[in-house]
C-alpha cells in the first residue's frame, strides 16, 4: 500500500522517525530521548517482579546493552541526566575585562615609571647614604653607619661588594665628593665642634680641614679643574643658608656667592654653572632648583629651572654633559604645615629635567624613599632608597635620555645683556 506523501520527507523518512534523528542530532536533544528511553526502562522494571526468571534474564541483559548504546551517544555533550539551569550564566571573561569580580575592590589606575633597578651596596645594618661616583665610573665614596653609630666615609668599586674605610672619628662625616682625578674626597665633618669642609686622599691620608668658620659649612663641590670648591654655610649673622668657592690650594681665599644650600658644579668645564635648591621664601623648606653662572668669576643669572606646589624638589646633580639635573624630591605635607593642603602625591622620588626646564621625568616611585641622585659618566644615576627596609645605594639607567647630542641651553645669553657667554669654545 502506498503511503501519503505528506507522512514522508525528501529524505524519505517517515515524520515521526526524522522527528527522533533531529532530537539526536543536538546535543539537548540527545539528553531528552535518553530521559524518554529511561522512563520505559523504569516501567520495566516494576514489571520484572511478575516475569518467569528465563524471561527476566534477558530483559536484564536488554537493558544493560541499551545503557551502554546511550552512554556512547549521549555523553559527548557532558552528564546525560543535566539540563540548562534557569539562573543566568555569570560570563568570566567578560567581567575579567571590567575588573568586576565579586569580593574585589576597585583600584585607581596609577602609572608607575618602568626602568630597570640595580643594588651597589647591601649594608644591612644602619645604612650607606649620600653617594658620589669617580670620573672614570669605576669607584663610589658612601657616607655609612654599617659600623658605627656616627656616618664615616667608605670607598668601594661599582660592582663590587667590599668597602674601604677612609675615615674612622667619632665624629660624623657625611657627604663625600671625588675630585675631578678621583684621587682626593672632599666631605663634611664635625669633629671640630661644628660642620667644616675637610678633604683626604682616596688612599685615607693626610685629611685637611679647609673652612673653619663658626658657622656649618655642608655639602662641597669641586670644580672642573679641580683648583676650587663651592659649598653652603648657615650664616651665623643671615641665618640663611649661603653659597661659597672656596680654593683647594688656597683656603684663607673665600667668595660669597649667593643664597643657596646643596650647590653642585657642572662637570662640563664649557658650561660653567652651579645648581643649588633654594626656598622660595624666606623660612620655608618649600625649595625649588636652581642655578647660577659663574662669569668671570661673578654669579650672575639666578634661574629657577623646576619648582612644584606639591614637593620639595632638592638635592640637584649634574649630568656628565651638564646638559641635564637630576634632583629628588618629598613632599612638603611630611615636613612642613601646608595652608590650604596640597594633594597627597608621591613624594620621596627621584627626577631628571632639561636645563631648560623642559623634559621633566620622574624616574622612581615612591613605594620608597630615594634620594640624594648622583650621575655617573655613563648616564646611570646612582642615589639612596629604603627599598629593602634599609638605606642601600641603588642605580637607575633613565630611558630616552642621550648625551651630548646638541648644545646646552646657553641661559646667561639674556636678552638685554651684552655680557659674553659663559661657554668656551
Amino acid at each position: 500500500m502506498q503511503r501519503n506523501n505528506l507522512s514522508t520527507n525528501g529524505l524519505g523518512e517517515e515524520p515521526q522517525r526524522l522527528g527522533r534523528r533531529l532530537l539526536c542530532s543536538s546535543p539537548y536533544g540527545r539528553r531528552l530521548m535518553c530521559l524518554d528511553h529511561s522512563q520505559k526502562i523504569m516501567r520495566s522494571l516494576t514489571s520484572l517482579t511478575h516475569c518467569k526468571p528465563d524471561r527476566r534474564t534477558k530483559i536484564i541483559s536488554a537493558i544493560a546493552l541499551f545503557f551502554l548504546l546511550i552512554m556512547n551517544g549521549c555523553s559527548s555533550s557532558g552528564p546525560w541526566l543535566s539540563f540548562p539551569s534557569d539562573q543566568p550564566q555569570v560570563n568570566p571573561v567578560i567581567n575579567n575585562l571590567y575588573g568586576d569580580f565579586q569580593g574585589w575592590e576597585p583600584v585607581a589606575f596609577d602609572a608607575k615609571p618602568f626602568a630597570s633597578l640595580n643594588q651597589h651596596s647591601f649594608c644591612e645594618e644602619g645604612g650607606d647614604f649620600d653617594p658620589d661616583v669617580s670620573a672614570d665610573g669605576k669607584w663610589i665614596v658612601i657616607s655609612s653607619l654599617r659600623h658605627a653609630p656616627n656616618p664615616d666615609i667608605y670607598l668601594k668599586r661599582t660592582h663590587g661588594a667590599t668597602v674601604t674605610r677612609l675615615t674612622s672619628d667619632p665624629a660624623s662625616e657625611i657627604q663625600p665628593c671625588f675630585s675631578p682625578l678621583a684621587d682626593k674626597v672632599a666631605y663634611a665633618s664635625n669633629r671640630s665642634g661644628n660642620w667644616d669642609v675637610w678633604v683626604i686622599g682616596v688612599d685615607g691620608a693626610n685629611p685637611t680641614q679647609l673652612t673653619s668658620g663658626t658657622g656649618n659649612e655642608l655639602h662641597p663641590s669641586w670644580s672642573p679643574d679641580g683648583k676650587q670648591i663651592v659649598y653652603c654655610c648657615l650664616g651665623p649673622r643671615s641665618k640663611q643658608w649661603e653659597l661659597w668657592i672656596v680654593d683647594a690650594e688656597n683656603p684663607g681665599a673665600k667668595k660669597w656667592i649667593g643664597y643657596g644650600m646643596f650647590p653642585t658644579w657642572s662637570p662640563n668645564p664649557k658650561v660653567n654653572k652651579i645648581a643649588f635648591q633654594q626656598a622660595r621664601f624666606r623660612g620655608s623648606r618649600w625649595f625649588s632648583v636652581w642655578t647660577l653662572d659663574l662669569v668671570d668669576g661673578e654669579a650672575k643669572f639666578p634661574t629657577e629651572i623646576v619648582s612644584s606646589v606639591h614637593h620639595a624638589c632638592l638635592c640637584p646633580t649634574w649630568s656628565p654633559d651638564g646638559a641635564k639635573l637630576a634632583y629628588g624630591t618629598i613632599n612638603r605635607s611630611i615636613y612642613e604645615k601646608v595652608d590650604p593642603a596640597v594633594p597627597q602625591a608621591s613624594g620621596e622620588d627621584i627626577w631628571v629635567v632639561d636645563l631648560d626646564g623642559s623634559n621633566n621625568l620622574r624616574l622612581t616611585h615612591s613605594d620608597a624613599g630615594n634620594f640624594s641622585p648622583t650621575w655617573s659618566p655613563d648616564g646611570n644615576i646612582f642615589f639612596c632608597s629604603d627599598r629593602k627596609g634599609i638605606e642601600n645605594i641603588w642605580s637607575i639607567k633613565p630611558h630616552h635620555v642621550v648625551f651630548g647630542q646638541q648644545t646646552p641651553v646657553d641661559l646667561s645669553q639674556h636678552p638685554q645683556s651684552n655680557i659674553r657667554s659663559n661657554y668656551q669654545n
